[in-house]
């Protein structure tokens, strides 16, 4: 059996391409708030409209062939993941599955995932319309008795990893939205320029913040450091480890700028590693508003849900219909059709992980309880 897990294809040298289904984008009718949060244009005092259209018929995409043999002949794993979750939401099955051989699993989670602006004040003020957040409330590793986002977010990561039978992940504690950052210095020939943290203290929403990300305190760490660190990882692993990490044509700018920089890298190396690339966001939003929209399929009934929190308290089955329309554990996900990310094999996985409540991929996903719009503070 399969369970939503993707593809990897026989790249040049002997790289692969994973497309794996990342989080259930839920989708719901244009909805504008009478207050803050309404989508940026938008008419403001308009009423938010919280009905769910009629759901077309579904068929369920044909059975993979799988390619297990070919996934699970190295000798061990290296999860390289941009941000706390996409080492799960990517390669939970294919982390259970080496752990299961007996195999050496290690993953590195490369930022914090601290700016995300929305779920941080969630987090901060139990309320999706709340203040948003400071630099320190966003990130303040540097002192123990007061809490942060990226906190919250490295303890979700730990506890995803445990469910799986794992050690915690490695973390780089590099900013959110950093990667991109360093990719574009990279390219620019500025390996020295500080990485900066974000800050959303000066803007009233989210929705309409046009600024604090990667406008925060500056940091320690640069394009060159990143580089010197994956370089020394990557030269630490065996020519029989498979790497993991995500694709450089995904949707998400640090998960492209991450493809690139594995790529790159692995490049230098005198025998350059297998490589298992994840799409998790598609490379473009098609015809509807954001990549999540779309893929991984069937698509949301409408997209994006702005206004969700009001829907949500008001009509407790509203997310459950929205999310039943999208939700098919059981189905294969193959490669977005929008791009050219190359060929694909299927990874298929015993049912046990992905069917059912106490299915242990599933559990993991929860574990990332900051990004499914529920209360992570743990105090």
């Amino acid at each position: 059996m399969h369970g939503n897990q993707g593809s990897a294809r026989a790249w040049s040298g002997a790289a692969l391409g994973i497309s794996i289904a990342a989080a259930l984008a839920l989708g719901c009718t244009t909805t504008i708030t009478t207050t803050t949060g309404a989508p940026p244009g938008a008419p403001r005092g308009a009423p938010v409209v919280c009905t769910v259209p009629a759901a077309p018929y579904l068929s369920q995409p044909a059975e993979p062939a799988c390619a297990n043999d070919a996934l699970l002949a190295y000798d061990g794993l290296l999860v390289i993941a941009p941000h706390p979750d996409d080492e799960t939401l990517g390669f939970g099955g294919l982390r259970a599955a080496y752990q299961e051989m007996g195999k050496p699993v290690e993953v590195i989670v490369t930022t914090d995932g601290d700016a995300y602006c929305e779920a941080c004040r969630l987090w901060k003020t139990s309320s999706a319309l709340g203040a948003t957040c400071s630099a320190a409330e966003l990130s303040n590793l540097a002192t123990p008795e007061a809490d942060s986002f990226g906190e919250v977010r490295r303890g979700e990561s730990t506890a995803a990893a445990a469910i799986l039978g794992l050690p915690a992940p490695t973390f780089f504690g590099y900013p959110d939205t950093g990667l991109a950052a360093a990719w574009r210095n990279f390219e620019a020939g500025d390996l020295s320029k500080p990485l900066r943290r974000s800050d959303f203290s000066a803007c009233r929403d989210c929705e309409t913040c046009t600024g604090g990300y990667g406008e925060g305190p500056a940091t320690e760490l640069t394009a060159g450091t990143l580089m010197d660190s994956l370089r020394q990882r990557l030269a630490a692993t065996s020519e029989r480890t498979l790497l993991a990490t995500t694709h450089w044509l995904d949707g998400h700018a640090d998960h492209a700028a991450l493809g690139n920089f594995i790529r790159r890298l692995n490049g230098e190396l005198p025998r350059p590693r297998a490589v298992a690339y994840a799409v998790i966001h598609a490379h473009t939003p098609k015809s509807t508003a954001h990549p999540d929209c779309w893929y991984p399929g069937p698509p949301a009934l409408v997209c994006p849900c702005a206004g969700a929190e009001k829907c949500a308290l008001e009509n407790p089955s509203w997310v459950a219909t929205l999310a039943r329309h999208r939700f098919h554990p059981d189905w294969p996900a193959g490669l977005p059709d929008d791009a050219d990310y190359g060929e694909e094999k299927q990874l298929c996985l015993p049912e046990r992980l992905y069917q059912g409540e106490e299915a242990a991929k599933l559990r993991a996903v929860r574990a990332y309880a900051s990004q499914l719009g529920t209360l992570a503070r743990t105090g």
